[in-house]
């Protein structure tokens, strides 16, 4: 499913840090590792020779350099992704400001928009050894939206081998309410409903049901505990963790996580 891992670059050494890790991923998923870059016209030549010297450095099995001259950033990215089969973009952002916080607005907003498809963020809390095959954590909250990146992330731990992870997060004001009203059966049941519909070439699907006054911090904290490389997270939702999962979550998720987090467009679902 992933043959092209498309890594925009604008000369930033905060865009630079997404190299070594698409690179790993590229060599681990087979595909090909494709350096993306709009340029003015006059600059063509002198970027071709930058990303040709990065793209030996990184020693990739199969590579390629696209420079756009025609279209600003997220249109180049649009043209990169919608021209290739299987494409993945992977990039950097600092999670909480700069990029980050323009990503989780209107930037992302149009990027997503226009480009769709998978996103892999690197976040700074980002490890050397971040794309290490661990399992894929998949926060969920009950609705539809949120379990749209189910496919995805499925597809993902496939790709690489490793299991997932299927979690629900319990509101945190209601948390001790739920678990004495037996809350916790109906949200395992959902849990482990979801985790046995999923596809058996995973190689192997568990769950569990978190609770905590932090989300985010439950998120990153059970990553850690079990391994996670990855953890994928629908942009939008209306209920519970999705409700903020667009906003703070997501960006204290990307910020802290030493690994990747796997995010992509959802479509227009509803939560019937």
């Amino acid at each position: 499913m992933f043959e092209n891992v498309i890594v925009p670059i604008d000369g930033s050494e905060l865009a630079d840090a997404a190299l070594a890790p698409a690179a790993d991923l590229a060599r681990r998923m087979d595909a090909a590792l494709v350096l993306l870059q709009a340029v003015h016209p006059d600059d063509v030549d002198l970027a071709r020779t930058d990303l040709s010297e990065r793209l030996e450095a990184l020693g990739a099995p199969r590579g390629e350099i696209v420079l756009d001259p025609l279209n600003g950033p997220v249109g180049a990215l649009r043209d990169a992704v919608s021209a290739r089969a299987g494409a993945v973009v992977c990039m950097t952002t600092h999670g909480r400001g700069g990029i980050g916080r323009a990503l989780f607005g209107s930037v992302a907003e149009e990027a997503l928009r226009e480009v769709g498809g998978p996103f892999v963020l690197v976040g700074p809390s980002s490890a050397p050894d971040a794309t290490v095959p661990g399992p894929v954590l998949v926060p969920l909250d009950g609705s539809h939206r949120s379990e749209s990146i189910l496919p995805l992330a499925a597809s993902w731990a496939t790709a690489l081998g490793v299991g997932m992870w299927i979690v629900t997060v319990g509101d945190p004001s209601d948390a001790a309410k739920v678990r004495d009203a037996g809350g916790d059966m109906v949200e395992e049941a959902y849990v482990e409903r979801i985790a046995g519909a999923m596809p058996r070439e995973v190689p192997s699907v568990d769950w569990e049901v978190l609770h905590g006054s932090d989300p985010a911090a439950e998120i990153v904290r059970f990553a850690a505990q079990r391994g996670c490389s990855t953890i994928a997270l629908a942009t939008h939702g209306r209920t519970g963790l999705a409700r903020v999962v667009a906003g703070s979550v997501a960006s204290e998720v990307v910020h802290d996580h030493p690994g990747l987090v796997l995010v992509t467009r959802t479509a227009d679902v509803g939560d019937d």
